[in-house]
């Protein structure tokens, strides 16, 4: 079983071993300066250079030799003309745009809509707003180019998380800034680790551990394979081209020059470790592998109850721990308690069953600004969330669900116990 354990963990690091070999192809000096005036360019498409709800495009190399030319593939609209290649259908010179696919109509092919449940999300948003259906902190789910949910979603005057393809809550959540959100949040590592899980996580019998994120869902800016750390992009976690590297037995991982202490969760393990790049928890997964190997070796069966434990991708034990007393309390990603957040097993089994620590995560996130959401005693969203005078549904993510109301009764969502969940 630990011999799986860290074959997953050389198998895993091996994905993120690629360095970049320059192989660019090097075209003779002048070459295409004889081209241009011996044969010359096509003039391309307006597409790119205008990328308006109208005209938009994809700027790419030209096919022409040492890519002498300026070259733009259009990507069209819906109901606009398309090809789906094949003999006689001559040269393709673009292709359908982001969430549209090429279907084949009774004279022309044309650009359609994609059928998915992305898409099928938006058209029930569209009908219900059309319908004054939708609640005043609803938002349009967002699609990416394939149809598919994109890589995060955010509550309005809230926060962001990361989700999956299917729409599925991810790791990773940042407070919602609008635009700077946009451009800083990526989700890539903590979309990898869902996707690791959903391949080979059930097929080994010990965790599977992936390249570490940040609390936000991105990589994180370290990785080392073995004792060598090399700096990494934060949004695809390739290592980086002409990456320094250190050897954590010679040298503190701080000296790399993308070490960021803001970002580093376990500052005193490591000095505790310095020739390791590892975590608590991890440390404590490989441990119990180990020992179950070797009962193995010695003819009996080590079994733990309780099984491995679990890490979070950015590696920490996760977002509820077990006090002294007994008790689930919700804490940070610094192992601190948020507030006073708890649930007791003994005096309240479904709240200490039902615990996912959501909306104190968000509380905690949110920090000193105003109209934070109201959580239940155990850290989860409660069911009627009230603002300005009006209060509305939501559900288990803290997002709205259906029109919200002056009179808390006509929801339906309402229970009489609704203010103590």
């Amino acid at each position: 079983m630990a011999a799986s354990f860290k074959l997953s963990i050389c198998f895993l690091f091996s994905l993120f071993c690629f360095v970049y070999n320059d192989s660019t192809i090097l075209c003779e000096v002048g070459f295409c300066r004889t081209y241009l005036h011996e044969t010359g360019c096509t003039t391309p498409p307006i597409h790119c250079t205008v990328n308006n709800a109208t005209h938009q495009g994809i700027n790419l190399l030209s096919p022409t030799v040492c890519n002498c030319c300026d070259y733009c593939m259009p990507l069209y609209g819906e109901g606009e003309h398309c090809s789906r290649g094949g003999p006689g259908t001559g040269t393709t010179v673009g292709r359908c745009g982001d969430g549209l696919y090429c279907q084949q109509g009774e004279e022309d092919d044309v650009c359609v809509r994609m059928k998915s449940d992305c898409h099928t999300a938006q058209d029930k948003y569209d009908e219900r707003e059309r319908n004054g259906e939708l609640g005043a902190m609803e938002a349009r789910p967002r699609c990416d180019g394939k149809g598919k949910f994109y890589k995060f979603e955010c509550v309005p005057a809230q926060t962001c998380f990361c989700q999956s393809d299917d729409g599925r809550r991810l790791f990773g959540e940042v407070l919602n800034l609008g635009v700077i959100t946009e451009k800083s949040m990526h989700c890539g590592c903590s979309r990898f680790h869902d996707l690791m899980r959903s391949i080979i996580g059930k097929s080994v019998p010990a965790p599977v551990v992936g390249p570490r994120c940040t609390t936000d869902g991105n990589f994180f800016p370290i990785r080392c394979i073995n004792n060598i750390c090399y700096c990494v992009d934060k949004v695809t976690g390739i290592i980086e081209k002409d990456s320094p590297t250190i050897d954590l037995e010679r040298q503190s991982i701080t000296q790399l020059p993308c070490y960021d202490k803001d970002l580093d969760l376990f500052a005193e393990f490591d000095q505790e470790h310095p020739s390791t790049f590892q975590s608590p928890c991890l440390l404590n997964q490989e441990r119990i592998a180990e020992e179950i190997l070797d009962s193995e070796e010695d003819e009996f069966d080590l079994d733990y109850f309780g099984g491995f434990p679990e890490c979070l991708p950015d590696w920490t034990y996760g977002r509820i721990a077990v006090n002294s007393a007994g008790q689930k309390v919700c804490i940070d990603e610094r192992g601190r308690q948020i507030e006073n957040y708890h649930a007791d097993r003994k005096t309240d089994p479904a709240s200490f069953n039902n615990m996912d620590c959501k909306c104190a995560q968000t509380t905690n996130i949110m920090g000193d600004l105003p109209e934070k959401p109201i959580c239940c005693k155990n850290g989860n969203f409660r069911r009627i969330q009230c603002r300005r005078g009006m209060c509305r549904c939501v559900d288990s993510d803290g997002k709205q669900t259906e029109k919200e109301m002056a009179d808390v009764t006509k929801l339906s969502c309402y229970t009489s116990d609704w203010k103590t969940c």
